[in-house]
């Protein structure tokens, strides 16, 4: 897996740049306007864009078929397109923590939280219809799901964080136990999907 990691980074290094510059302008303007929700959209995009991005460029090339032929494990190669984007998750995240607390605002663990769940629920949903329908028939959908998530983050997060106020544990606790399950579950749907495939 290691070896895959590596090939994914070498071809996404130049847009890699360019995410990093646009994570680095939502924390800043997050912290600004004291909204960390602003900074998680930010987030999302990212979990998401740098693993179809690598798989964009593995369609481009023909690699499917080279590392099927090789005999590596579906689950190995489905497993390291999740793992890059629970990576990116965690930057992300850590990013835009690390801005709001050397900003000397107030956030608490919830607030790394669920962004980082709703990251992980994005890298979900649009893998396995990546591994079905591959980047360019699979955008359209793409697009409708992060327009929906984003939004869906926006509006429930205040909502959320009013209904729970006393009980931001528990609501921690859950969210994290959902995600994982909900994780699992795609991950188990891609590997099907991947050993159907016809290259």
């Amino acid at each position: 897996m290691l070896g895959l990691l590596i090939k994914d980074f070498y071809n996404v290094r130049k847009q890699a740049a360019w995410y990093a510059l646009m994570l680095v302008l939502f924390c800043i303007t997050a912290a600004l306007l004291q909204n960390i929700a602003f900074a998680a959209t930010m987030g999302i995009l990212i979990t998401i864009s740098v693993p179809i991005t690598a798989i964009a460029y593995e369609e481009k090339d023909g690699w499917q078929k080279f590392v099927i032929a090789s005999g590596l494990s579906t689950k190995i190669i489905v497993g390291e397109k999740y793992f890059l984007g629970i990576l990116c998750a965690l930057v992300c995240s850590t990013g835009y923590s690390v801005t709001y607390a050397a900003a000397g605002i107030d956030w608490d663990i919830v607030e790394f939280i669920l962004p980082l769940c709703m990251q992980f629920w994005a890298l979900s949903v649009v893998l396995p219809i990546v591994f079905a329908f591959g980047v360019e028939k699979g955008r359209t959908y793409m697009i409708a799901i992060i327009v929906v998530l984003i939004a869906a983050f926006i509006g429930c997060m205040p909502l959320l964080g009013n209904i729970l106020e006393g009980n931001r544990l528990i609501l921690s606790l859950c969210s994290t136990a959902a995600t994982i399950i909900v994780l699992a579950l795609s991950i188990f749907i891609s590997i099907k999907i991947y050993n159907k495939k016809e290259f």
